[in-house]
């Protein structure tokens, strides 16, 4: 895992979405630099470093498709750009748990899937 905080390369990776706190490009987690030293940035990273646990289970290729499938399931039933985002599994289970900063020393494998229900 490599932490790069970088606000520019941020909205240049995912203009849609203004206000992004990160993104996980494995190995890459992407942060806003004005987060930086911050408790803000402490639960970024562990929602992050959920993402680059799915990746690495999913072989980060199977991971980029279902993620992508996902999310465009989700705006092709009419959610919003943001909630579609929301709705997909992988982020239902960081979001969930990203105030847990022990958690990936509990997760199982494959723990995503019990966020499998769709909202």
């Amino acid at each position: 895992m490599i932490v790069i905080y970088s606000t520019r390369l941020l909205r240049f990776l995912v203009p849609w979405f203004p206000g992004i706190v990160g993104i996980t490009l494995f190995p890459f987690i992407i942060l806003r630099k004005e987060i930086r030293g911050t408790t803000e940035a402490l639960i970024a990273i562990n929602h992050e470093r959920i993402h680059i646990r799915q990746q690495m289970e999913l072989l980060v290729v199977f991971f980029a498709v279902w993620y992508i499938v996902s999310f465009f399931e989700g705006w092709l039933r009419g959610l919003t750009l943001y909630d579609a985002y929301r709705n997909i599994i992988f982020e239902r289970e960081a979001f969930d748990r990203m105030y847990d900063l022990g958690y990936l020393k509990e997760r199982k494998m494959f723990a995503f899937m019990k966020y499998r229900e769709k909202h």
